[in-house]
This record gives structure tokens, sequence and C-alpha cells, in this order.
């Protein structure tokens, strides 16, 4: 069973990347404030039964770039493209948790001949939602990000956690970036928020997709989101394990059920 790390250079970045196992190639794109190192232990469940790659976005943890660069959702599908072309000719299997599900949106979007399936894991959407509850949350990331401005990082992560649901906030996610979270709440969290998806363009690709929402997820913004893109597209929005990590937390039966859906997708 192959195992390695690998860089690939993309439009002013170094791409680093790992990859492991055998079979259909899948793709996994991390969220806001955090690595590849998120994904170690779901790859190594899923290492049986598909090629796995997870990778560092760029201007995170190994991954070089300009760190003081607005994140660009598209620049962020070609470097997903770029990783993908790295890999060889076939095209990947996605899933992208929170902001990465939002980035592997676009890049289902932009480059639908490159991916076979998609899975969008409580993607943050909040535009989606009817209104006035999606202009609440306008004004809600709007008060995390003035907090940032204002009281620095830790005091808006701090308010920014408080929407997280079933989440244990005392300990660390793996791959957190810690107290090195300047670059997401200054450079990438407006974006990331306010991104909204073509769904004609992921209607005309034509690649087979659902969302998915964890069962202890509740009412939480990202698993309203998941439900209501489904409804547009529309596509099925599947309950998973566990909260907005759960492939972290409980990465054996997250697998598992991935792997379900990823069949699912194939027919």
């Amino acid at each position: 069973m192959q195992r390695y790390s690998a860089t690939v250079h993309n439009e002013g970045a170094e791409i680093a990347y790992d990859v492991e196992g055998q079979g259909p190639l899948l793709l996994l794109v991390v969220g806001g404030n955090g690595d590849s190192r998120r994904f170690t232990a779901l790859s190594a469940q899923l290492a049986g039964r598909y090629t796995v790659v997870r990778y560092d976005r760029r201007a995170n943890f190994r991954s070089i770039g300009d760190t003081q660069a607005e994140l660009d959702m598209a620049q962020q599908g070609r470097d997903a493209v770029a990783v993908i072309r790295a890999l060889g000719t076939e095209k990947a299997f996605v899933f992208g948790n929170s902001a990465g599900a939002n980035i592997a949106l676009k890049l289902t979007q932009d480059h639908p001949q490159l991916v076979r399936g998609l899975v969008a894991h409580e993607p943050p959407i909040t535009d989606f939602l009817p209104e006035p509850e999606a202009a609440s949350w306008r004004l809600f990331f709007n008060r995390v990000y003035d907090t940032y401005k204002a009281d620095g990082g830790a005091e808006a992560m701090k308010l920014f956690n408080t929407v997280f649901v079933g989440l244990d906030l005392n300990a660390s996610a793996p791959g957190d970036q810690g107290s090195a979270y300047d670059r997401f709440l200054s450079h990438e969290f407006n974006t990331i928020n306010r991104f909204v998806p073509d769904l004609a363009a992921l209607r005309n690709g034509g690649v087979p997709m659902v969302t998915a929402r964890g069962r202890t997820s509740g009412d939480a913004f990202y698993a309203l989101t998941a439900r209501e893109l489904a409804r547009k597209l529309p596509c099925l929005c599947i309950e998973v394990s566990g909260h907005h990590l759960g492939y972290a937390t409980d990465p054996a039966l997250f697998a598992d059920e991935l792997h379900q859906i990823l069949v699912s997708l194939r027919k």
C-alpha cells in the first residue's frame, strides 16, 4: 500500500499533500483554521478502500503561499485541481468539511470534469437560509470579524465557537491551527462565509453529489445550510455520525458511512 508526501507548485504557492492507500482517488478538503492533520485518522480508515489524498491549503501549515493574500475561492479550487492532476489523470471523489465543503463546491462547479462525486459536509452557506435568519447570520459574522479587529483572535474565536453544537470546545481538534488563527480570521473568514455556489453550474456539471449533516449537529447553522443546499440543487442530504468534526473524533464509524455514500455516488 502506497504512502508518501509531496508538493505541487500552483500559482505562486507550493501545496503540500499526503497520499496513502489504494483504490479510487479520494481528495479530502479541510475547513477553516485547520490543516491536513485533521484527516489523518480518517485517511487511515479509508486507505484500504481508496487512494486518499489530503493537503494543506495555500499559506497554511506546510503549504507555502502569500500569507497576506485574501483567500480566493476560484484559486482554492485550482489548487485542488493541481493536487488531483499531480496524482495522474483519474477523476477524484471529493469530501469537504465546513469551509472545505465550500471549496469543494467551487472545485466541482468550475472543474466538473475532474470530480467523480462530491460529499459536502456541513457547508456554511448561510445566504441560502430564509430571511431574516440569513441576515442575522451575516450580522453575527460581522460581529466576529469586528471583535477580531478590536480585541484580537482569541476573543473572536471565543465568540465564533458559541455557534458550534456538540463539540468539546475545551479540546483542540486534530490539525487545529491553535493560536495561529490570524490568517483564518483576517484573510479567509469573510470570503468563506460570503460564498454562494452557482447552482446552475453545479447542476449542469453533472457530478453526482450529496450534502451531509451530523446527527448531533442539531440546528447548528452549518447543518441547516447542508439541508438547504440539498433542497436547492436538489440532491440528498444524508445524516452521518457525530458533529461538525465527527470525521476526526470517530473516524472508523465516519469512514464506513462515507464509504457507503461514495459507493452510492458511483451508480
